[in-house]
């Protein structure tokens, strides 16, 4: 499994176009689910972003299409990043 990181953020024009803008919000979020991508932690944010998920997938070519089905709802825009533990990153570098 490889580990992920996505950064998303309300999309401007879902603020002005949804009443129930949290239905909206969690229904793009059960795109993990309906993909048996579990969602290994789902934050909130004071930040850039709005929220940050951190979830494992098959491999890349899953992660794109969680992400592709997030953006297409138009409620949520991802930025994603493929993400290996520190220790990991520096057994490489040795």
């Amino acid at each position: 499994m490889a580990s992920f990181i996505m950064a998303l953020n309300i999309n401007p024009n879902a603020q002005k176009l949804h009443a129930d803008l949290s239905h909206h919000i969690n229904k793009s979020f059960d795109v993990f689910a309906d993909n048996s991508v579990p969602l290994t932690n789902l934050f909130a944010t004071l930040g850039r972003y709005d929220y940050i998920a951190v979830f494992d997938a098959v491999d890349q070519n899953a992660a794109f299409k969680i992400a592709s089905e997030i953006n297409s709802k138009g409620i949520l825009e991802t930025e994603t990043w493929p993400v290996i533990p520190y220790e990991d990153y520096t057994k490489l570098m040795r």
